[in-house]
């Protein structure tokens, strides 16, 4: 695939998910619309949206108890055990306990999956306007830095990986419900999971598939953002580790 000005890695990456892989597709200002705060992070009619389709509810008090629940979370870790298995908290009608989930992992038809670009965002330390952005039911889960290899012989994934290293900084809740993040200059493209250290961003290998697709980015977004093994990652692949620095 050739990238000019006109079509750029990021038009590709939009064009890709959307055609290739079903994704929806909204405009950055259409998806603005979805907000009232330029910091919020969840895009709340989505996910209001996905918790009474996928729990059959109907009573807004119950759903928006559910809502509340969910923005309390406040790590990446809470997030990760929230989209593998729901929330647990008190039926506002019973008093007692039940489980909510937020992404149905049984229909893959009954999730929404949602690709916007040029994403803004008010962080805690700058104000920071992603790439391309994937929301999994109204949860942010993946962010795509795509540079362009016409803008300059001097700009490259490794640009992209260090970006998305400093939006995790200034802007953290954007990347508390995050799961992994893709870097790419069209030609390499290399993935890493959230907080990963640099080194740590690789390159996902199957050469069989990307003699199919005809690239390298092709094949890494199929084998991470396929819908089925987007949910199968969510459910199996993602581990965390307790470090003498912390828990990663």
């Amino acid at each position: 695939m050739k990238f000019n000005e006109q079509y750029t890695v990021e038009n590709h990456i939009i064009k890709f998910l959307a055609k290739t892989l079903g994704y929806e597709y909204i405009k950055p200002d259409e998806f603005a619309l979805l907000r009232e705060l330029e910091n919020q992070y969840l895009i709340t009619p989505h996910l209001v949206e996905a918790i009474k389709r996928i729990n059959s509810l109907t009573d807004e008090t119950e759903i928006q108890s559910v809502v509340r629940e969910v923005k309390k979370i406040d790590s990446n870790e809470g997030f990760l055990n929230l989209l593998r298995n729901g929330i647990n908290i008190k039926d506002p009608a019973t008093g007692k306990m039940r489980d909510y989930a937020v992404v149905d992992h049984y229909h893959i038809e009954n999730n929404r999956f949602v690709v916007t670009n040029q994403f803004y965002f008010e962080g805690n330390l700058e104000n920071i306007r992603t790439d391309v952005m994937v929301f999994l039911n109204g949860i942010p889960v993946a962010d795509i830095e795509a540079k362009s290899p016409t803008a300059s012989t001097s700009v490259s994934y490794e640009n992209a990986i260090g970006q998305i290293k400093r939006y995790e900084r200034v802007a953290m809740k954007l990347f508390w419900p995050n799961l992994f993040n893709i870097a790419t200059d069209g030609l390499k493209t290399v993935y890493g999971t959230t907080y990963a250290p640099e080194q740590y961003f690789l390159q996902w290998r199957d050469e069989e598939l990307e003699e199919k697709l005809g690239g390298q980015l092709e094949m890494t977004l199929v084998a991470l953002l396929d819908k089925e093994k987007l949910l199968d990652i969510i459910k199996n692949f993602i581990l965390f580790e307790q470090t003498k620095d912390g828990r990663i």
